[in-house]
């Protein structure tokens, strides 16, 4: 079909004065102060829609109070990128609803012409950059898991924030055009997290029944730290299982038994700084009221066999086991000092190892290979091959040795798990914090208790 030519030069003219006009989105700074001085229907009234609020205020005063996601009425691609990238929220187990990426399709397809593309309402801009600004920082403060509330899960289940600057992290976003980048740059790079996102598409594509429980292991990966060193010990409780970790690859694993559940064992990152060779075993006061002085009183000969010691120290008396091959601590423990008083240990009762649940000690966890352990941990160390580390193990005298350089230790709880095949492996609750998990997640939370008392 032939195409009149009064109409070609028309559509030449309507071009040409496209071209030529200067976008001007100045006209939208009175209406994008005034929305910032407010608070909004759509931020969420919690402390970290709050804050995402002061966060995105402080944005739009960097940057004169001009948009981000609109230039003039026109749509941008990082506008784009981001509706895109609401989607892909759910791959990480969230809810692309939560960021209203329905409300932003239904804007951009309302503002449809047709013959110029998108074009908004002028007098929409504002409210509409905003909301995308506020979808963008809400799924980034997810990523980062600022509302994080472990501890409403488990008492005991302690976590650092994450100190990212989000305004300048968008900032760059939309100058570079790296929107989905930037977004996917804040998750956990970790290789179970990204075998637990590959278990997740399968579970909606599949559904086995699993899909909560992915959701809610995903999510604890972003309550671990983001940075878990170049070289770390991982231990997952409820898989009874540690790895020492070079980068991606384990150097080192081992099944590891774990707290009973009315004294559990805690949650949180620390560092090992020095390992205890031949150990005394100084008993906790629950373990002595509850345990050991009910025994010695039944038998008046269990402290004799047991090499239990009393000792007096500044009008304090406490009892102590002394070191060797029936101390309750085995040959070796490996300290990153905390509060809990939860450490690594050698243990006598090896056979306990071949139990499937191993979740059986005071809230230390005790480690199947401790002669592996401390070659790893010692191989910094000058003159400290594997005899002289058996000789310190076996030598009934207590020696003390400081790292020369500290190993991150991680202890998290991860129901889902995927192995060296890449399946993925669901694990027992021996705690009840998947239940204790979904209740926080419905509104109700009801943590977990208990306290770790000793070895």
């Amino acid at each position: 079909m032939k195409i009149p030519g009064r109409i070609i030069a028309s559509l030449a003219l309507m071009a040409l004065t496209a071209c030529s006009q200067k976008v001007d989105n100045s006209q939208y700074v009175p209406a994008m102060q005034e929305l910032l001085a407010s608070t909004p229907r759509w931020v969420d009234r919690t402390p970290l829609g709050k804050k995402v609020w002061a966060i995105e205020r402080g944005f739009y005063e960097s940057r004169g109070h001009l948009p981000a996601w609109v230039n003039g009425d026109r749509t941008t691609p990082q506008l784009k990128d981001l509706i895109q990238q609401l989607h892909y929220s759910q791959k990480h187990g969230l809810d692309p609803d939560a960021y209203h990426v329905r409300d932003f399709e239904q804007i951009r397809d309302r503002s449809q012409t047709k013959y110029e593309g998108t074009r908004f309402a002028e007098n929409e801009v504002p409210e509409l950059d905003a909301r995308m600004t506020y979808a963008y920082l809400r799924y980034a403060a997810d990523l980062l898991a600022w509302g994080a509330q472990p501890r409403q899960v488990y008492v005991n289940w302690l976590v650092d924030s994450k100190q990212d600057d989000l305004a300048a992290h968008l900032e760059s976003a939309i100058r570079q055009g790296t929107v989905r980048d930037s977004l996917e740059a804040l998750a956990p790079t970790h290789p179970q997290y990204r075998g637990l996102q590959a278990a997740l598409v399968r579970e909606m594509a599949n559904p086995s029944g699993h899909l909560d429980q992915l959701k809610m292991n995903l999510e604890r990966w972003r309550w671990a730290p983001r940075d878990l060193g170049d070289r770390y010990v991982l231990i997952n409780v409820p898989a009874y299982q540690m790895q020492v970790m070079e980068g991606d690859k384990p150097a080192l694993a081992m099944r590891v038994i774990v707290g009973k559940p009315d004294t559990p064992t805690p949650l949180f990152s620390d560092e090992m700084t020095y390992v205890i060779f031949s150990p005394y075993w100084n008993i906790p006061e629950s373990i002595l009221k509850n345990e050991t002085l009910p025994r010695m009183e039944r038998d008046p000969g269990y402290a004799e066999r047991n090499h239990l010691e009393v000792i007096e120290e500044d009008g304090v008396v406490r009892v102590r086991q002394a070191p060797g091959p029936e101390n309750a601590l085995g040959l070796v423990k490996f300290i990153f000092p905390n509060h809990f008083n939860v450490y690594l240990h050698d243990t006598p009762t090896d056979n306990l190892f071949f139990k499937d649940v191993r979740a059986l000690s005071h809230g230390c966890i005790r480690i199947e290979n401790p002669v592996g352990m401390a070659k790893y941990v010692m191989r910094d160390q000058e003159n400290w091959g594997e005899d002289r580390i058996l000789n310190a193990m076996n030598s009934q005298r207590e020696q003390t040795v400081t790292l020369k350089r500290k190993l991150p230790v991680h202890i998290g709880y991860w129901t889902a798990w995927i192995d060296a095949d890449g399946s993925v492996i669901y694990t027992d609750d021996p705690y009840g914090i998947d239940a204790a998990h979904a209740r926080l997640r419905a509104g109700h939370p009801q943590p977990v208790t208990g306290t770790p008392t000793g070895a």
